[in-house]
């Protein structure tokens, strides 16, 4: 087989996709259980019994809900004929919290009456607790130090939100019609399995959409006569999104890779090698991945004019075969790229309908020949008419009584008649949405805002869809132009605030993706309400970050702390605060800064506040006093936070923190150790147990503790657990993915190198992000983990792969060069790029200019291979010797010694001194070497006495 067939440049491989499809499948779990969290009660008992019947595998009675949906009391909510089997359903906020005091035994009211209503109705043998909210970490260790977890854990099985997601996806993937069942309850988690192929790169289709091959035929028609460029254009909600779906998936088989970004995302003027997608995802280099293979790019929605100028950095990928796919609304006449989107056939446009064309009404003819222009007009119609119970032929007939809707070239009139049929509760949920000025919204944060049935009932319609960014969903622009009557910025402002509020400022990946998408509005509010105390929007704005957060950040720094302050109003704050102490150049001055920081909030928690302040206060002490240098005073306030919350999982990251620094002792670093474990066991329990930036952070402080890596590495299954961590981090879009990656493929790619591989291959995205699209913090780690990924490929090779990996990983590495002054660490990143691009004198004059004197172990093996492959063999073993007697004081080398040893051999070869080659080999086997690299040492020494055996005296 040819690399040709056996490695396409943008295909993902074997590997690469099932860890894409794990990551996949993780992600729609964790969106499912944001749904199953928000339900109510009456859906939870229906959906709940229904899945009890499939665990249980047989039938099951269900009293808990009266013919009118309503909530019985007198009886057990399910049970079997014999009612050895009984299941209570419940959808309250507090059911995993402890009622008990401090010391006293626990308690959880709602279960021990779930449990006592069961043991009432018989003798059961299995009783299911179901519940609609995430049981907290706590919460089983707790309980089953209960009365009731005493007595009855045996007979008791609890499945929360995050349990129920898991049999849900596990039945419904099992069987299509049990998907079914469930996608009523769950409509994004329906989409999200139709799109499981495209989950996360292209919208899912729309309910009632038919392909249309008029449509189709027109786009290859424009791309055969050989522009490589189609901007179909026509009217709002004429079927341009949906045809460029289809013609996404008839055809990325035969043209290779596609990528899918939203007009919003492409502004005029801006370049597409640093696209920054607003709605969330990832940033990366379109242009670069555009060119590096042939590839389907769709821009989705642009609301500007294009023409020869606008693609002019794709026209390598261009020659190679790429292909550009536009939808507007606008036309540039004469222009070759535009092509107007043809009408739907007749035929068709009937099936969108619902209209079967053989009994196809003299009303209903008329009725498609007059919306035939829009394709959302006749499915909204069928939708609206299906699930409300309303008589299609009257419908039609009052339409087309009325010559002013039809009158209307948008279709916006005909729209607003159609949507008018609406029941009270949706029809006020979706005037809500689109006064927001925002059609797309974070899902959970939906539910929150429009209430989860209403919700839950638009996506029933296809009017609220799933947008291609996991977790968001949205309104077709023409269907907000429709029913806006006010465009308002304080409902949706509101809603956010309290969205945050209740989550106590704890910044999910809901609450930080809607801030960025309502984050005009939001400062509109903000600036309407004037001069005012710190509150939650202030807060929110705060998150967004850039000109908000500098904004409303220089005018809070200086305000103090008391005790009559309100979480909002710390959290604001102390925010600021370390905002300004990042304007404060010298470090002493800097440091003396965090050190006043760290005395107030002290003095705010010695006047005796509610322990919701003191456990923040506590928290923001030690990072000021990590940052000031008291690392001592740092732990103990740490572990002083998990006397209140053994379970918060920010202090543990703290502490494991604080273990890495250079100032650690044996306590601290012991500590951090301890911590470190206790995170990594809840990340492999579940990724969705840890907050994800925890969960990266934590990742990312891995390599500081070798005891526990050594743990994980020993099961390939954990190493693989971690890496879906990280996938997951990078669908998110979360800068600190680099971190965490660079740490992952430090410490596994060698031992693991399968499992590297397929996390870059199931990420191609990635392997083409611009350093300006991410945290200039994060370019050494970027830098870092593209070459060690990049020479993984390598070494199976993976020549393409690793081509593009190292041309990224240059690229960072020129970034960090041009930057101006680099710490070591840097150095050392830049140098391994360099080296790994085959480029050792740019190696070397890096470390001559930016480290001429260096005594870091680490940039000495790294100059040492630089000289080593220029053919300066000996100064290459002056140096190696050099970096060995350094690296033998640093006690974080130990499990690196064995390389040292290694590169002394290969510079003694290369002299070439074979029986000190041999010496050198032999010390490296006794370093502590192990697996596949001990493998690897032992069969360079059988070479080198080989070769050495061949050598005869006198020769």
């Amino acid at each position: 087989m040819t690399e040709e067939h056996a490695e396409p440049v943008c295909h993902l491989t074997k590997s690469g996709l099932q860890m894409q499809s794990e990551s996949i499948k993780k992600r729609i779990i964790k969106s499912l259980i944001d749904e199953i969290v928000s339900i109510d009660a009456t859906s939870l008992e229906l959906f709940g019994h229904r899945l009890l019947e499939l665990i249980e595998k047989k039938k099951l009675i269900h009293h808990g809900l009266n013919k009118d949906h309503r909530p019985v009391g007198y009886t057990v909510d399910t049970f079997s004929q014999s009612s050895d089997v009984i299941g209570e359903y419940s959808a309250e906020k507090t059911y995993f919290v402890n009622a008990s005091k401090e010391y006293e035994t626990p308690c959880f009211p709602k279960v021990a009456n779930d449990i006592d209503h069961a043991l009432s109705h018989g003798n059961p043998k299995k009783i299911y607790l179901i519940a609609s909210q995430e049981e907290k970490e706590s919460f089983r260790a707790k309980f089953l130090k209960s009365d009731h977890g005493q007595k009855y854990a045996n007979l008791v099985e609890i499945l929360d939100a995050r349990e129920l997601a898991k049999r849900i996806y596990e039945f419904s993937v099992a069987n299509p019609s049990d998907g079914a069942f469930f996608g009523d309850f769950f409509p994004d988690f329906a989409k999200n399995l139709e799109n499981y192929e495209y989950y996360g790169r292209i919208p899912s289709r729309c309910e009632n959409h038919q392909s249309d091959d008029l449509v189709l035929s027109a786009v290859q028609k424009q791309f055969e006569s050989g522009t490589g460029v189609c901007v179909l254009h026509g009217l709002s909600g004429s079927g341009k999104t949906q045809a460029a779906i289809d013609y996404v998936r008839q055809n990325v088989d035969r043209i290779g890779n596609y990528i899918w970004i939203y007009g919003d995302d492409f502004k005029k003027g801006t370049t597409l090698s640093s696209i920054k997608r607003s709605r969330g995802g990832t940033p990366f280099n379109v242009a670069g991945a555009f060119n590096s293979c042939p590839t389907l790019l769709v821009i989705d929605n642009l609301d500007w004019a294009v023409d020869e100028s606008t693609f002019e950095e794709l026209k390598l990928g261009l020659a190679a075969g790429g292909l550009i796919l536009v939808t507007s609304t606008l036309n540039l006449p004469g222009q070759s790229y535009y092509v107007a989107t043809p009408s739907l056939s007749f035929e068709t446009a009937v099936k969108v309908l619902g209209e079967d064309i053989s009994k196809l009404s003299e009303l209903a003819r008329c009725y498609v020949e007059a919306c035939r222009f829009s394709p959302l007009i006749l499915a909204t119609t069928r939708s609206i008419c299906k699930v409300n119970g309303i008589d299609k032929e009257s419908f039609y007939k009052e339409v087309l009584e009325k010559p002013d809707l039809l009158s209307s070239q948008d279709g916006t009139s005909i729209l607003r008649e159609v949507l008018s049929r609406l029941d009270t509760h949706s029809q006020e949920a979706l005037v809500m949405i689109a006064n927001s000025t925002s059609g797309t919204h974070d899902a959970r944060f939906l539910g929150a805002f429009i209430t989860q049935t209403a919700s839950i009932n638009l996506q029933r319609l296809s009017i609220l869809q799933s947008a291609t960014t996991p977790g968001l969903l949205k309104v077709h622009d023409l269907i907000c132009d429709a029913v806006r009557t006010t465009p308002d910025a304080q409902p949706v402002s509101d809603a956010i605030e309290r969205f945050v509020a209740e989550g106590s400022g704890e910044m999910l990946t809901s609450a930080i993706r809607q801030i960025h998408l309502c984050e005009k509005q939001l400062m509109a509010t903000h600036r309407a309400r004037s001069t005012r105390q710190p509150d939650w929007l202030m807060y929110a704005l705060m998150q967004a970050g850039g000109d908000a957060r500098s904004e409303i950040a220089a005018k809070l720094h200086g305000l103090k702390i008391t005790g009559k302050c309100s979480l909002a109003e710390v959290l604001c704050i102390v925010d600021a605060k370390e905002d300004f102490a990042y304007t404060i150049a010298d470090n002493v001055a800097r440091e003396a800064y965090y050190k006043q920081c760290a005395d107030e909030y002290q003095s705010v928690i010695d006047s005796g506040v509610r322990d919701e302040l003191k456990v923040e206060l506590l928290h923001h002490r030690g990072k000021a006093l990590r940052r000031s240098g008291s690392a001592a005073e740092a732990l103990s306030s740490f572990q002083e936070i998990l006397a209140y919350r053994s379970e918060w999982h920010a202090a543990h990251g703290q502490i494991a923190h604080l273990g890495t620094q250079k100032e650690a002792n044996d306590q601290m670093k012991a500590a951090g150790e301890a911590s470190m474990i206790w995170l990594v066991e809840r990340i492999l329990s579940g990724y969705s147990a840890v907050p994800l930036r925890v969960s990266l952070a934590a990742i990312a402080r891995l390599r500081s503790y070798p005891k526990v890596i050594s743990a994980i590495s020993a099961e390939p299954e954990k190493v693989k657990q971690l890496s879906d961590v990280i996938a997951i981090a990078a669908l998110d879009g979360l800068d600190q993915f680099y971190e965490a990656f660079l740490a992952f493929t430090s410490k596994f790619g060698y031992e693991h190198i399968d499992v590297t591989i397929a996390l870059a291959g199931a990420m191609p995205e990635l392997l083409t992000v611009p350093p300006e699209s991410i945290d200039t913090k994060q370019w050494t780690s970027a830098c870092e983990a593209l070459s060690n990924t990049a020479q993984s490929a390598k070494s199976v090779g993976k020549a393409k792969l690793a081509n593009r990996l190292i041309a990224s990983a240059t690229i960072f590495a020129q970034a960090l060069v041009n930057a101006g002054e680099l710490k070591p660490f840097s150095v050392r990143a830049v140098m391994k790029a360099f080296l790994a691009a085959d480029m050792p004198d740019r190696a070397l004059d890096i470390c001559e200019q930016f480290a001429p004197k260096t005594k870091d172990h680490w940039l000495l093996y790294r100059k040492s291979q630089a000289l080593l492959e220029l053919g300066n063999t000996q100064p290459a073993l002056d140096v190696a010797l050099e970096a060995l007697k350094v690296a033998k004081q640093d006690s974080k080398a130990e499990d690196r010694i064995a390389s040292y040893y290694e590169l002394l051999s290969k510079c003694a070869e290369a002299i070439p001194d074979i029986s000190t080659a041999i010496a050198y080999c032999q010390d490296a086997t006794r370093s502590g070497a192990g697996g596949k690299y001990m493998q690897q040492l032992k069969e360079r020494l059988s070479r080198l006495k080989a070769a050495a055996a061949q050598v005869q005296p006198g020769t």
